[in-house]
């Protein structure tokens, strides 16, 4: 772990450590790509609008006749769920599968079992497998008992497919998703509340950060805290994080994300999810997906200029490093530099990103990788203060009362590590580490108190602080087809552990009063030595595991459980020289987090759901015998249906959800001992949430979202009856779609529409409920695009389109209450070869 230097390290991190590390990156990683390189662009070009899916189509003969099989025959993708009924001749097609090598289950009445294994897409290839031989069960008193047929796949041709004519995953807003568990499953398969930011969605709204992508995201909202990173909730609490499915304690909200130009899409999960994540947030998971190699060269770069002198510049690189491609290496880095809408903030930005994957035998596949991100923002814009007495502030949304000196710098090094083996049985075992070393640097001033109407003035806090935040996670898990009571069903069994240290240090210089506000030219900088200093230890580990059951065709019951330890310790002094010993914090062994669901096939598109699902939150208050009271416990019931209409290219879904945050401390009266608790408190929120998404026509991709959510203290000992957060939304309302034109007098071209509306929101509680209100309000946004040709494509995006008046956050008394950005344009290019 990174030691804190007990002084500002403010000249260390201006020396741009980080920015070499970028750059090391890239030298490190060419030497092994640049032969490739050269070897690829002798090649034929790739076509940028290329699948990043792949295709399978098969045919079918019945065992001891030139007869084909009926429609009643199916074949299965025993990963993905994925169906297709043969058709009168026997064939059966999947047209959009994502790369990966998959097992095909063909099954039918009055039919032995075939399973067809080793079947591999790749991206953008039409995978043309060979005749099966289909057995058949023998009728009448001699009938026998086939045992399940397994072949292989055998490829009649493999074809480049045509990008004009697929609609892939690339250029799709829907996606399998990982977030309820390992593999990758159709969210119609899930029984819970899920939706997915995919590549395209990405690229159509110029979305940079995770703060860009959950803003749009349904029944998710999104409050600044400062010009670098945010808050994130869903139904009532703030959400959870994992790092391609590996846990993050308590690194979401208030820590700055890598960008979005390192992820391949953003899986959001509502509700409590502790079966995989441990202890957490009620609000639910987000999934952070990195991109992985293909088998192809393919390069893509981009640049935008925006309002504010945004300016932004990305490139993307996939070589295979061997002739064999079975070393395939990929490099994505960038660089942003930009102004913002509030005065004389400035923010500088340089990330890379390297993965290498090298097949070490025909079934284990081994990965490794590194990121870094170095942001410098100078005066770093944290809200406007209030009035005293009640009241916003009617000023220009440029205002910015923060002195020139204010900084704040966020570096991250992300290493991960993987090797996953697929046995003949279709099971499959993987292993995933990562380590991540963020620090976190600022100096500033900031108004502490609120404005006092007489003199026009307010109060400076004036502080400095290091922080140093370590993470380590592990995952190990198993998972395959069980066979049992002649049904297969797939079984997930798993470890995973969580580990987080954090040192910090840091001063506080004197307080400044009465400062005209608009004058934080008369805040001077300060220079003195820490004398505060602080450690803290959290961690968790636990076994999981889940099962899908096959009870019947339509009908799949979902099952799992988790049993968890927790512990976190901390201690903070004031000399760098001694430390004192460690402070216990909460400390739960073998908790156990339930899991249950359902879901059933009303018909081929429509599926009714039902689930139980609840996470645990450790807690350190005392009861009178001067015991921990137990955690509070998360419990969801939600209710639902979900649908894929349109060949699987939309999705529809609908939810009911009740939760209850139980167990959570409640103060006791007298005659029990002053500051003594019981586990008598709970929070219920519950709501409707409605999402469509996908391409309802070809060209046409849309995503629709609302959202109903109320929450109340139900039980306590002060705040009975009172909404849990009164800045959050009861309503909102997210739609984005855009229309692509490839043939016509307006081939080339595409346009996207969208908008976000909220409900009211205030900041207090019951007794000045008023005091803080904004009124609901609407932001639109609008795109320009057009495809000069294959490689080349141009974009505008427009954001607040009719330059709505609004705040992002409101907050109280001296700082957090922040406007939004008022309309601004965005002027894009990508070129992909």
């Amino acid at each position: 772990m990174t030691s804190i230097n007990y002084h500002s390290i403010l000249t260390r991190r201006r020396q741009g450590l980080p920015s070499r590390a970028v750059l090391a990156l890239f030298l490190l990683l060419t030497p092994a790509i640049a032969p490739a390189v050269v070897q690829a662009q002798s090649s034929p070009a790739v076509d940028p609008r290329a699948s990043e899916t792949g295709s399978v189509d098969g045919s079918l003969l019945i065992a001891g006749t030139s007869a084909r099989p009926t429609d009643s025959v199916r074949v299965t993708v025993l990963e993905t769920g994925a169906v297709s009924n043969v058709d009168t001749q026997g064939r059966y097609a999947f047209p959009d599968l994502p790369p990966g090598t998959y097992t095909l289950i063909v099954s039918g009445e009055g039919y032995g079992r075939l399973r067809i294994t080793d079947v591999v897409v790749r991206p953008g290839q039409r995978l043309a497998l060979g005749q099966e031989i289909l057995p058949v069960l023998q009728g009448g008193d001699d009938v026998v008992k086939l045992e399940e047929v397994v072949v292989r796949a055998r490829r009649d041709d493999v074809v480049q497919l045509d990008p004009y004519n697929v609609t892939a995953a690339k250029e799709s807003y829907v996606s399998p998703v990982t977030v309820a568990g390992k593999t990758a499953l159709p969210v119609r398969q899930i029984p819970n509340s899920v939706s997915v930011i995919t590549q395209q969605r990405i690229a159509d709204q110029n979305l940079v950060t995770v703060a860009d992508a959950l803003n749009q995201t349904t029944g998710v909202t999104v409050i600044s805290n400062d010009s670098t990173q945010s808050q994130y909730y869903s139904r009532g609490y703030t959400l959870n994080v994992q790092n391609d499915g590996l846990s993050s304690t308590d690194s979401l909200t208030g820590y700055q994300q890598l960008d979005l130009a390192f992820y391949e899409r953003v899986e959001v999960l509502r509700g409590p999810a502790g079966v995989l994540q441990g202890s957490g947030n009620l609000g639910g998971v987000v999934n952070l997906v990195k991109k992985r190699t293909t088998n192809n060269f393919e390069t893509a770069l981009s640049g935008s200029i925006g309002s504010w002198n945004n300016y932004l510049g990305q490139f993307d690189v996939n070589v295979p490093l061997n002739t064999t491609k079975t070393v395939r290496g990929r490099v994505v880095g960038f660089a942003q530099d930009r102004d913002f809408f509030y005065d004389r903030s400035h923010d500088r930005k340089l990330g890379g990103y390297g993965i290498v994957e090298w097949d070490l035998g025909s079934r284990t596949t081994a990965s490794v990788s590194f990121s870094v991100q170095d942001d410098n923002s100078d005066i770093a814009y944290m809200g406007l203060p209030s009035i005293s007495g009640g009241g916003l502030l009617n000023v220009k949304r440029s205002t910015n009362p923060y002195p020139d000196w204010n900084r704040m710098e966020w570096t991250t090094y992300d290493y991960g590590f993987d090797i996953e083996h697929k046995f003949e049985s279709d099971w499959i075992a993987k292993v995933r580490l990562n380590h991540r070393d963020q620090g976190l640097f600022f100096k500033d001033a900031f108004p502490s108190s609120e404005i006092n109407p007489v003199t026009n003035t307010t109060n400076y806090r004036r502080r400095e602080y290091d922080y140093d935040y370590d993470r380590n996670a592990l995952d190990i898990y198993v998972s395959g087809p069980v066979t049992l009571f002649g049904r297969e069903h797939t079984l997930l069994l798993g470890y995973n552990y969580d580990g987080l240290e954090t040192n910090s240090g840091g001063v506080e210089a004197p307080a400044l009063s009465n400062i005209p506000f608009g004058r934080h030219d008369l805040v001077p900088e300060f220079w003195l030595p820490y004398n505060t200093f602080s450690e803290s230890k959290t961690t968790q580990s636990g076994f999981y595991g889940q099962v899908r059951i096959s009870v019947i065709d339509p009908f799949t019951v979902v099952a799992g459980g988790r049993v968890s330890d927790y512990e976190a310790k901390s201690r903070r002094w004031t000399s760098p020289a001694t430390k004192p010993v460690w402070t216990p914090g909460a400390k739960e062994t073998g908790e156990f987090t339930p899991y249950a669901g359902a879901v059933y096939d009303l018909t081929k598109q429509i599926s009714l759901y039902g689930s139980y699902s609840d996470i645990f939150v450790p807690q350190t208050q005392k009861r009178p015998d001067d015991s921990t009271i137990d955690p509070r416990v998360g419990k969801q019931y939600e209710v639902g249906a979900k649908g894929e209409f349109f060949d699987k290219k939309l999705n529809v879904s609908l939810a009911f959800f009740d939760m209850k945050d139980t167990g959570r401390a409640y103060a006791l009266a007298a005659p029990a001992p002053p500051n003594t608790y019981g586990n008598e408190g709970e929070v219920e929120s519950k709501g409707i949430e409605f999402e469509i998404s996908g391409s309802p026509f070809p060209g046409y991709e849309l995503t629709a979202g609302y959202t109903w959510t109320t929450t109340e203290y139900t039980r306590d000992s002060s705040r009975e009856g009172w909404k849990l957060d009164t800045k959050l939304p009861e309503h909102s309302f997210k739609f984005w779609g855009t229309r692509r034109f490839t043939e016509g007098p307006l081939d080339g071209l595409s346009l996207g529409l969208g908008f976000i509306w909220v409900s009211a929101t205030s900041i207090g509680n019951e007794a000045y409920w008023n005091q803080y209100l904004q009124s609901s309000y609407s932001v639109a946004s609008a795109l320009v695009g057009y495809r000069i040709n294959k490689k080349l494509t141009v974009s505008l995006n427009v954001n607040n389109l009719f330059d709505t008046t609004y705040y992002t956050r409101l907050s109280g008394s001296n700082t957090y209450n922040s406007y939004g950005e008022p309309r601004n344009f965005t002027l894009s290019a990508r070129y992909q070869f």
